[in-house]
């Protein structure tokens, strides 16, 4: 079994009270740990069997899930392999409860990927530490990938900018001198006015570039783009 948790580990999750689901069949003992959890701090949604359960954990809002893997019909561990199959709820921190503390029952939670393993009875703090923690992990862990996709962002920008800037501005130079002659045509000179302006954008969006941030538009079908607009509009 897992080391206990000191409740007050410095990587407990500084998420105001943490909606946790609890699935549990038996009556008396969901009652309980819903009233020790609500006195840590948690608010708690409870389910008795496998697909309530999946149904309440696929809703929006669900920081953890705390299954009993003795349900009646869906045992918890085909509930926690379905959570696992589901983008939804992937990622979302779940400790199984349970009788069995066999190591073989122990390890097929691990495998189908729960994230904690806890043998009944169940200590109310601990089992609130543990959620804390796992919480707390799966937040850093966002923060993380949040800091690694604005790098790669910044990254992608700086290379962007550099390989078209210096062409860009050449072009630019170029027009403008171009359109300082007295003896363009009327037709050709308004159409090289136009493409400086459509040159202008380029540069403007160029210059975005450095203060790209990770926000995503729709795109095309079910594809997605980088939001340059400081807006958030996206221009036709």
């Amino acid at each position: 079994m897992t080391q206990p948790i000191s409740p007050d580990s410095p990587t407990v999750s500084q998420v105001p009270f943490p909606h946790v689901v609890l699935v549990e069949d038996h009556e008396k003992a969901a009652r309980g740990l819903e009233e020790l959890l609500r006195l840590e701090g948690f608010r708690v949604t409870r389910a008795a069997d496998g697909p309530s359960g999946l149904e309440v954990a696929g809703a929006a809002g669900v920081d953890a899930i705390v299954l009993d893997v003795m349900l009646p019909g869906m045992s918890g561990f085909d509930v926690c392999r379905t959570l696992r199959a589901h983008e939804s709820t992937r990622r979302v921190p779940v400790i199984l409860l349970t009788g069995l503390s066999d190591t073989p029952s122990k390890l097929q939670g691990f495998d189908i990927g729960a994230d904690d393993y806890l043998v009944k009875p169940v200590p109310a703090r601990e089992l609130a530490a543990r959620l804390r923690k796992l919480i707390g992990s799966r937040l850093e862990s966002a923060r993380l990938v949040h800091r690694q996709r604005l790098q790669a962002i910044g990254e992608i920008a700086a290379a962007v900018g550099h390989e078209i800037n210096n062409p860009l501005a050449a072009a630019l130079g170029t027009l403008d001198l171009v359109l300082l002659g007295h003896d363009v045509p009327h037709q050709v000179r308004r159409e090289l006015a136009q493409c400086r302006t459509q040159l202008r954008r380029v540069a403007s969006t160029l210059s975005q570039l450095t203060v790209v941030r990770d926000r995503t538009v729709p795109y095309v079908g079910a594809d997605r783009m980088i939001d340059l607009r400081s807006d958030g509009q996206i221009s036709h």
